[in-house]
């Protein structure tokens, strides 16, 4: 008999990698706790999982063949909605083309990425579950207040004013990362420039266990079968599990539990000759969907390699990607965001640059798996330098209270060269 549990809780956890539960059956009181998506909320999962294989697509495209890559469609899409209410008229247009969110209007759009993210947090009691975002800006700047006070609503964002100039600027913000990923992304940025007014970034930490877990007496060390032909040694675990299972004569796909088996890790290997390039370009929103359908629930003998990874993203990868998409206006000198600051007009501020960094860990007992991205906003042009006064002639100076107006001290320099009177 076909699984026809509702496709949404799949594409959901297969955007984010996550994995679930303690224990290796789903306890009385762990029960899935699921309800029908809103409209907003259904639309908004399709446009995410359409964004999610968009830039999976362009990034496998842009990075060699046999470079490993974990990203998080999810962070980015998070810290690009967040952007998206800082911007305007055709900067604006051409983001939410680029999160394919082309069909709800920004209170939408704003509220689905809120109510996902709690349903996320409440399917299954035993998920840690913790997306968080912050907005950091240049101290001395205004920003708007109904930027603030959305991003506030429907992301939970911290705001901070922050001296950019000072030595402790960058490791407060990678404070920050390290805390909601804790620990395992330590930072995100390395320099805050002189044109730089604003970061905002996600952070998405998830820990868990399989539904089942791998005996670790079971773990042996087998050859892993490069692209190339060659092979290398690593550690395989194996077992019976209970997945959902679909294959046809070019590939496999297996949708792995965890927890109370809302939250799967979905793998998918190419058969016979057909390479993983040409699976990728298979996959998208209405294959994948498919394929899912199609699955049947039994269980089989599992041989899955233990591995960790961290991905790096931080050479401006995204900006290529995302503009690709069709948002290359924020990240040009034609950029509109004047509804980020006060006092800004279009032509001022561009997306100067996307980052992102990821972790995942695999092994017998589960996953765990982080996240971040940073959103940093610039000026189009170097802002002019300030104006530099030089008293390079005599001048009157005094030291005053400022309260009570009291001098209490008045001169004149005409000679710093002379030291008494």
């Amino acid at each position: 008999m076909k699984n026809r549990y509702p496709i949404y809780f799949c594409i959901a956890a297969t955007i984010l990698l996550f994995s679930a539960c303690k224990q290796n059956e789903i306890s009385p009181d762990n029960k899935p706790n699921v309800r029908a998506l809103r409209t907003n909320e259904a639309q908004t999962v399709k446009n995410s999982t359409d964004f999610a294989f968009n830039v999976f697509h362009q990034l496998n495209e842009m990075q060699p063949v046999d470079k490993n890559q974990f990203i998080s469609p999810f962070s980015i899409a998070m810290a690009v909605a967040m952007t998206y209410n800082g911007a305007n008229t055709t900067t604006k247009d051409g983001i939410k083309k680029a999160l394919s969110m082309q069909g709800l209007t920004d209170e939408e759009q704003n509220s689905a990425f809120q109510s996902i993210a709690d349903y996320l947090n409440g399917i299954d009691k035993t998920v840690t579950f913790s997306p968080a975002n912050s907005i950091w800006y240049r101290k001395g700047l205004i920003p708007q207040t109904n930027f603030v006070e959305t991003n506030q609503q429907y992301f939970d964002a911290e705001v901070n004013e922050l001296d950019f100039t000072k030595n402790d600027a960058i490791s407060s913000i990678n404070d920050w990362v390290k805390d909601k990923t804790k620990g395992k992304i330590d930072k995100i940025i390395s320099e805050i420039g002189g044109e730089q007014v604003m970061l905002l970034i996600n952070a998405i930490y998830f820990k868990g266990a399989w539904t089942k877990k791998f005996d670790k007496s079971s773990t042996q060390e087998e050859n892993f079968y490069l692209q190339s032909g060659s092979t290398v040694k690593k550690e395989f675990m194996r077992g019976n599990v209970s997945v959902n299972l679909y294959k046809d004569e070019d590939k496999v796909l297996v949708d792995l539990p965890y927890g109370n088996k809302q939250f799967t890790m979905t793998l998918i290997m190419p058969q016979n000759t057909k390479t993983i390039e040409s699976l990728i370009e298979q996959s998208t929103t209405e294959s994948f969907t498919n394929w899912l359908a199609e699955s049947d629930s039994v269980a089989i003998d599992i041989k899955l390699p233990k591995f960790k990874f961290e991905g790096d993203y931080t050479k401006k990868e995204f900006n290529v990607i995302l503009a690709n998409l069709g948002m290359g206006e924020a990240f040009s000198d034609e950029a509109d965001f004047s509804n980020l600051l006060v006092g800004i007009n279009k032509g001022v501020l561009k997306i100067d640059e996307v980052a992102h960094k990821t972790f995942v860990q695999v092994d017998e007992t589960g996953t765990e798996a982080a996240a971040v991205t940073s959103i940093s906003i610039g000026y189009t042009t170097a802002p002019p330098p300030p104006p530099v006064y030089s008293f390079n002639r005599p001048f009157i100076y005094m030291i005053r209270e400022k309260s009570s107006g009291v001098i209490l001290f008045i001169g004149k320099m005409m000679n710093p060269t002379v030291e008494k009177y």
